[in-house]
């Protein structure tokens, strides 16, 4: 029977070989997420920046060596920081941001005030492992490959004591994430864009996990 600590075989570590693939899995994953269909209302924009974006990120969060994707293909990835460190330093955040609002053109305010947003009410008070981004391209979903992408890190956690900390950018994800530990913290907004939800999530003890 399939354990939850067995579906990290799923996934596994993305290699600087893999970049093109996690971010064609992430564009595809993400292109209807209201957050993004928000910060890129057009569809021609959208579909011109969001693989830009991707790859930014991906670069951004190379250093930390905890970015992960799907064995079959790469139709999935996920992008971490671990705890301990911070995801971007400040001058590397606001070359982050700039470079963002380069890329979304007409778009940008959007674009940075969704950046700005996230990085306000990001949790300074504990060390937490951060989960930035994850997603599996739509045909590929419901396989286990996200619970994979999960718990890569979650088990990790789990064994050290660690909290855990996402944004999630969709209801559905929201009860996803809860039926993996995590809980609601606040609900984050633009200004007349949709809803994202801060999600904490306490480490389980071994008893717990293995349920």
């Amino acid at each position: 029977m399939t354990t939850t600590r067995m579906l990290p075989q799923l996934a596994r570590k993305a290699g600087k070989s893999d970049r093109g693939r996690v971010v064609a899995a992430l564009t595809e994953a993400f292109y209807d997420d209201p957050v993004f269909c928000w910060a890129s209302p057009d569809d021609e924009r959208r579909r011109r920046a969001l693989p830009a974006f991707f790859a930014l990120a991906v670069e951004a969060f190379a250093e930390h060596d905890e970015t992960w994707c799907t064995r079959d293909g790469v139709t999935g990835a996920a992008i971490w920081a671990p705890a301990g460190v911070e995801p971007m330093t400040e001058a590397d955040g606001e070359q982050f941001a700039g470079l963002c609002a380069e890329l979304a053109g007409p778009d940008a305010d959007r674009w940075v005030e969704l950046i700005t947003l996230l990085d306000d009410n990001h949790p300074h008070h504990t060390d937490h492992h951060y989960l930035w981004l994850l997603g599996v391209r739509p045909s590929r979903q419901g396989r286990g490959h996200g619970r994979a992408l999960l718990h890569a890190v979650l088990d990790d956690a789990d064994r050290t004591g660690t909290p855990v900390y996402l944004e999630a950018t969709a209801e559905d994800n929201v009860r996803l994430y809860e039926r993996h530990g995590f809980r609601v913290t606040g609900e984050l907004a633009a200004v007349g864009g949709p809803s994202l939800w801060a999600m904490w999530r306490e480490p389980r003890s071994a008893a717990v996990h293995r349920g």
